[in-house]
């Protein structure tokens, strides 16, 4: 039987070395590292070429958890030019994500807005049920 560190066998129960098995638990027990919770201003890159700059927190819904960006208010020359926001994502969405100060995200506000890429509006002349027929 191969020798484990942590007191265990493979089996995860205590070995026969005279280690009292609710001993062991708690050795293992302590050696999990406690998770940590990503808290930060950010730029997060999503899939579908989208970008968005906020604080980025995870927040928990059940059992789910997913990424929560709070964009703020962009001020242009003292007034408001846009309301802020709150977008939520699953891990699934995000290509990537780049911690960062605030300061950084104030100034990349204006171009990126959290909105996704340039959409164009289905007209009723640029499909027909001909085409879907061929």
């Amino acid at each position: 039987m191969p020798k484990r560190s942590n007191g265990l066998n493979e089996n995860g129960s205590a070995r026969s070395s005279g280690i009292d098995p609710t001993l062991a638990a708690v050795v293992v027990a302590e050696t999990v590292e406690p998770k940590q919770e990503l808290s930060s201003w950010a730029l997060v890159e999503l899939f579908g070429h989208q970008r968005i700059v906020g604080y980025l927190s995870q927040q928990t819904f059940g059992t789910g958890v997913l990424f929560r960006v709070d964009v703020p208010d962009l001020l242009k020359d003292g007034k408001l030019a846009r309301k802020g926001f709150t977008r939520y994502f699953g891990l699934s969405a995000i290509y990537s994500i780049t911690p960062c100060d605030e300061s950084m995200v104030r100034s990349m506000l204006p171009s990126v807005d959290g909105t996704p890429g340039e959409a164009r509006p289905l007209s009723l002349g640029s499909f027909s049920r001909r085409d879907w027929e061929e």
